[in-house]
């Protein structure tokens, strides 16, 4: 089935796929717990991504003369300005305490998007076998 062109769908898979790599950076975390000097890294949250996108997504080229608005879906920040909970006497500022946490709550979050995934795609299914 393709919904690729529904809105809500759009945003579950950004959301799905903001976590992958949330995900993947947690995973570095991880196993950069014991290298000395290693930051822990992050993404901003997905609110202030979809806000920056859905911006860029309001300009339309309504003339052939118009330049077109960059795309900025699919690309994540780092969120620089991230202080962990302490840092470690050998400048290391993985805390695996906190990790857990964040990979806990990003594999909730993941789950819940594929829920309502799956939710939506069956009210929309129920919806195109309806005769009336």
């Amino acid at each position: 089935m393709l919904v690729d062109g529904v809105g809500l769908f759009n945003v579950i898979n950004q959301r799905m796929d903001y976590l992958r790599v949330r995900h993947t950076l947690i995973a570095q975390n991880v196993a950069h717990a014991d290298t000395p000097g290693y930051a822990s890294k992050d993404l901003k949250p997905f609110k202030a991504m979809l806000n920056n996108s859905a911006a860029a997504h309001q300009l339309s080229a309504t003339n052939a003369g118009h330049l077109a608005a960059a795309k900025t879906a699919g690309e994540y920040r780092e969120d620089r300005t991230y202080e962990g909970w302490e840092v470690a006497p050998s400048n290391n500022s993985v805390l695996l305490e906190e990790e857990m946490i964040k990979a806990s709550d990003s594999a909730k979050d993941y789950q819940t998007a594929a829920s309502v995934m799956r939710k939506h795609i069956t009210m929309l299914r129920a919806a195109l076998n309806t005769r009336g």
